[in-house]
């Protein structure tokens, strides 16, 4: 975040809807005719929440959630986020960390994201394994789910950190012990602009190790998708495709249940990718749509492995679940610094520093390991009486070690000194955070049909920082700065669900989220500013599940109001760049999502968001003020798709197609910063379909058809001149042809 300019008031956006939504609200009464002419005896499948950790109907669920379990045609969190409303992403490709947005709630910049995190508003779970999402958060693989559920709004009392939007949670396959089952899979796709093909594959096996007692299942796979940019402008020579991918994965599940009572389910996954380069252009540089002009390939390579075991243990008064988790993420990255050492140079240095020295070049190298272990004890009463109760115990340990350095090759010959590995500039951070945290939730049934629950948590965390920085030339000694920090707070929740019929449910919740402090880098003999706080969220909502025409109809929506406070912004304290609380925001608005049976074939989806969410306080130190748009999140979104599946004796034909808008954005608060711009909307279009014989399916599919090409995100030429910025952008239209084999 940089200090304010002059500061021109930019304009309101605008906040109708486009044309294809209006259009397909307005045919929805004719369509639910077609439906009820229909002779079908269809129904919508129950959908079952378990980020309310226990199982629960969404019917009964007092909050505003999706459960996505049919995983055709999805391949990234995008396509997730193009079937959730309220629910959007920060797309930069498969290098950078992928911004999550829930309801608005992100004060980040929209820029390169480099070593950055998912925002930190939004929780994120595989399983009962909590991601870390400040150091470049992995994408988790989407291969052999259960379920993907995404819950918006707060979820502080039962998730604690980084919940202040809303939750995402990965339910991977479990062991089946019953049935021995195989999956095989292959894809062969092209994307436009790219000289190679895509492969997909993945191999899935199941089989029961004792009968109805212990179970085994095994995942591996490998994806490898084809780069689409160009670069004329590297200093090694021109190379295409620079921007290709490749991820490989296996996972390994066990589940034992010697009885009704007792189970262990244990999980290994382990996920290594490797990137060439940014999904990024610059044609304002180039003059092309699909070329980058940075001087250094900026490859990156990242390494995941995921751990769990958990027992639960059935004691009929109650449920008792024990959860032993490890996360461990390494990362390392290349990027390109040349164009930003130039700008530094002309501003403090007059261009008489590294411009005079010909063959200038810089590029950055670093280097994050974050580890995270935690432990979680539950007990949860039985659903089948009127008082129901929840008690939860959680403890984890972050231990981060970051290591960077910015590289100028040459230079020390230049100047005459040493320099090892010509590096300008090294830091390296280390950091240890404790939390600890209890938390409970109490639900009662006032009437057979009105039922009201209240929870709580308690958190404290404990953050031990230590960051050190070293410029050559220089005598080498690093400068070193610690900072430590404790914190702690009370959050609350309360929610109330009356049930007209099975049918029809509406609910209103309060509930408060939080996002942890931390520990600032100052020098010992400044005292200010050392810390900053926790923020917090709290969010008021009201809405309504139901199905309608003998179940055919399902409509959910969502009306809400969320007050943030204590934001965590950067901004410039002491001639430094910190972290501090600063401001207030307030998001509101309406979600609906619905799916309409118009006969035994065919079934229409649609979902809509309206979030205005702006600051409401001004602070003029760091240039934000009263009215701001909080940057990252459209305003308006929509999707509509039209999915048919058909029986012809033994063969079974599918097919679907759908449309995803996501509104324009802007990648900062206001035009005093220098990030500052507005990304226009955009619509993608995916279709596929396939037929089924017996144990094999063929397949064919087309992403984004229009071959649309969105901006996700900007780097802005202020700081990094004509060649050195950038813009994130869609993947151009992808043909491709699957076949799976299924025993």
């Amino acid at each position: 975040m940089t200090t304010p300019k002059n500061r021109t008031r930019h304009k309101p956006l605008q906040y109708l809807f486009k044309q294809p939504l209006a259009l397909a609200c307005a045919l929805m009464p004719l369509l639910s005719a077609v439906s009820i002419a229909a002779e079908t005896n269809s129904s919508v499948e129950e959908v079952v929440v378990t980020a309310s950790k226990r199982n629960q109907s969404l019917q009964d669920f007092a909050g505003a959630a999706s459960v996505i379990t049919n995983f055709a045609g999805i391949k990234s969190l995008a396509d997730i986020a193009g079937q959730t409303t309220g629910f959007s992403i920060v797309d930069a490709g498969p290098r950078n960390p992928t911004g999550l947005v829930i309801r608005g709630l992100r004060m980040d910049e929209v820029g390169a994201n480099d070593l950055g995190g998912d925002g930190g508003a939004v929780a994120s779970y595989v399983d009962n394994i909590p991601l870390q999402g400040y150091f470049v958060p992995p994408k988790f693989s989407l291969k052999d789910l259960q379920q993907v559920e995404i819950v918006r709004g707060p979820q502080g009392t039962l998730y604690g950190n980084a919940s202040i939007g809303g939750l995402i949670r990965y339910v991977t396959a479990k062991p089946d012990l019953e049935k021995y089952s195989v999956r095989v899979n292959a894809e062969l796709s092209q994307t436009k602009h790219s000289d190679d093909v895509n492969y997909n594959t993945d191999l899935i096996v199941n089989t029961p190790l004792v009968d109805n007692t212990l179970g085994l299942r095994l995942l591996i796979g490998k994806t490898d998708n084809a780069g689409f940019i160009d670069n004329d402008y590297l200093l090694t020579g021109p190379a295409e495709d620079i921007n290709d991918d490749q991820t490989k994965e296996a996972r390994i599940s066990l589940l034992w249940q010697p009885t009704d009572t007792f189970s262990l389910n244990t999980m290994y996954h382990y996920q290594k990718i490797n990137v060439g380069d940014r999904q990024a252009t610059n044609e304002t540089f180039t003059g092309n749509e699909y070329d980058a002009s940075s001087r250094y390939l900026q490859p990156m390579q990242g390494e995941l492995q995921l751990a769990s075991v958990d027992a639960t243990v059935d004691m009929g008064w109650a449920t008792l679940t024990a959860s032993l988790n490890h996360y461990d993420y390494q990362h390392a990255e290349r990027a390109d610094q040349t164009d930003y050492f130039i700008a530094l140079d002309e501003v403090y240095y007059g261009n008489s520093y590294y411009t005079p020295f010909e063959d200038f070049s810089a590029y950055n190298a670093s280097y994050v390991d974050v580890v995270k272990d935690s432990v979680e004890l539950r007990l949860v009463s039985p659903d089948d009486q009127p008082l129901r109760w929840l008690l939860g115990g959680f403890y984890s340990r972050d231990d981060l070690d970051v290591l960077m350095g910015d590289h100028v090759p040459g230079f020390a010959e230049y100047l005459g000194e040493t320099l090892p590995d010509d590096l300008d500039y090294k830091a390296t951070q280390t950091e240890i955070l404790d939390e600890y945290s209890v938390y409970g939730e109490v639900a009662y049934d006032l009437t057979d049909k009105w039922e009201a629950s209240v929870g709580a948590r308690y958190f404290r965390y404990d953050d031990d920082l230590d960051v050190c920085v070293t410029f050559f030339p220089s005598d080498g000694v690093p400068a070193c700065d610690v900072g430590d920090d404790v914190s702690n707070d009370t959050l609350g929740k309360f929610s109330t669900t009356y049930k007209f019929t099975e049918n029809h449910s509406v609910y209103f919740a309060v509930a408060e989220g939080y996002r942890r402090g931390g520990a600032n880098l100052t020098p010992a003999e400044v005292t200010t500013n050392r810390f900053y706080n926790p923020d917090k969220a709290t969010n008021y909502e009201v809405g309504i599940h139901s199905f309608w025409l003998d179940q055919r109809l399902k409509l959910n929506a969502a009306v809400f109001n969320i007050a943030w406070e204590d934001i965590q912004v950067r901004m410039v304290a002491d001639g430094r760049s910190i972290w501090a609380n600063a401001g207030e925001a307030r998001s509101q608005g309406v979600e609906f999502d619905t799916s309409l049976q118009l006969s035994s074939a065919f079934v229409l989806r649609a979902g809509y968001s309206y979030t205005d969410a702006k600051l409401t306080d001004s602070v003029e130190s760091i240039g934000i003020f009263d009215g701001d748009i909080l940057p990252g999140a459209p305003r308006n979104q929509w999707n509509i798709g039209l999915d048919y599946t058909q029986s012809f004796n033994a063969t079974v034909v599918d097919a679907s197609i759908g449309f995803n808008r996501i509104g324009e954005i802007y990648t900062a608060p206001n035009d005093s910063f220098y990030s500052y711009e507005k990304l226009d909307s955009y619509t993608t279009a995916n279709a596929r379909a396939g037929v089924t014989f017996g144990n094999w399916r063929l397949g064919a599919f087309v992403n984004n058809i229009e071959n649309t090409r969105g901006i996700n995100g900007k780097r802005s030429g202020e700081w990094h001149g004509d060649q050195g910025r950038f813009e994130y952008i869609t993947r151009p239209r992808t043909v491709g042809l699957s076949i799976t084999y299924k025993y």
